[in-house]
């Protein structure tokens, strides 16, 4: 937290190479910032680049914004981002330096079109993306999620923790209910702390490929960051039930 205030009330003067650059510019012509922060050793920083960024409508909709692209382990990005623990990540920044949206892991560009979209209604701006709708991103106020599985698996193995992947149907009032409800509660975030949160959607592409095709949903996989199971839960669960298949799963580890 105290670096994002770091980040927002930073005078622009003290502000140093290409991110230097970006930030000054976005105050001086009253645009926002994207950030895209890669790594040296980053599996999927590149083929983000390559697939997702480079994509003509991705681009189209990326006009509006400053793009700058910083080293996690650059001393600008250190010290003038938030703390960046896995890379890819996108950093949606207003001109008044405020992080509006933070993108972690690779994403393909249907998905990172919500995440321009979304960033786009927080901070103002008119969307030219094709996409319906970015309600699974505006209600999600956690930090905690990835979208894609093999991100969350490579973090896992990075950071030694384990997968549990939420397959909810948005449609669904108890897909909300559990991800607003039970899993928006303190106890059952501090028993998941060592589990990298993905969120996909019943019957996406994403989930198809992973065989994660329930019958019910929300459905959880808990999983290790092979892919090898632990646990599944299906359909909804209150705190107190989910907290059993937390344990369940952790006896499996």
């Amino acid at each position: 937290m105290k670096k994002i205030t770091l980040l927002i009330y930073l005078p622009a003067l003290l502000l140093a190479g290409d991110l230097k650059d970006a930030l000054i510019k976005a105050k001086m012509k009253h645009k926002p910032v994207m950030v895209y922060v890669k790594s040296d050793t980053c599996t999927f920083c590149e083929k983000m680049q390559k697939n997702t960024m480079s994509d003509a409508g991705v681009q189209q909709n990326m006009k509006g914004f400053i793009f700058v692209v910083a080293d996690k382990n650059s001393k600008e990005a250190k010290k003038y981002l938030p703390a960046t623990r896995y890379t890819p990540t996108v950093y949606f920044i207003s001109s008044k330096f405020k992080v509006v949206n933070t993108v972690k892991g690779y994403l393909g560009k249907d998905d990172f079109n919500l995440w321009i979209d979304d960033s786009k209604k927080k901070l103002g701006m008119s969307s030219v993306s094709s996409q319906e709708s970015v309600s699974h991103i505006s209600t999600t106020k956690s930090d905690n999620w990835f979208y894609d599985v093999a991100s969350a698996e490579d973090y896992a193995m990075q950071t030694g923790k384990q997968v549990m992947v939420y397959v909810e149907n948005k449609r669904s009032k108890w897909s909300k209910k559990m991800r607003t409800e039970t899993l928006a509660n303190e106890k059952v975030k501090e028993a998941l702390k060592n589990f990298v949160w993905v969120k996909l959607q019943k019957g996406s592409a994403e989930a198809n490929a992973y065989g994660l095709t329930p019958k019910l949903a929300p459905t959880v996989y808990f999983r290790h960051a092979d892919g090898s199971p632990l646990a599944t839960a299906k359909g909804y669960f209150g705190v107190k039930d989910f907290m059993l298949w937390i344990n369940f799963a952790k006896s499996k580890i």
